[in-house]
C-alpha cells in the first residue's frame, strides 16, 4: 500500500472540508438528506482538484 506524504494528506484533509461546507450549506437551504450528501461529495471532488490545480500553478510539485 502506498502511503501518503503530508502535502498530500494535507490536500484531501482541506478538499473534506470544502464538501463538508458544501454539504453544510445545501442541507440549509433545500433540507433534503440526498441533496447534501451529493453536495458533499461533489464539494470534496472540486475542492480536490481545485486545490492541486492552485499549487500545480503556483509552481509547487503536486503527485
Amino acid at each position: 500500500m502506498a502511503s501518503l506524504d503530508k502535502q498530500e494528506l494535507l490536500i484531501i484533509f482541506a478538499s473534506f472540508l470544502i464538501g463538508s461546507a458544501a454539504g453544510w450549506w445545501s442541507r440549509m437551504h433545500w433540507e433534503n438528506d440526498l441533496i447534501a450528501v451529493l453536495a458533499t461529495l461533489i464539494g470534496i471532488v472540486i475542492g480536490y482538484y481545485a486545490i492541486v490545480t492552485a499549487l500545480r500553478a503556483a509552481g509547487h510539485p503536486v503527485g
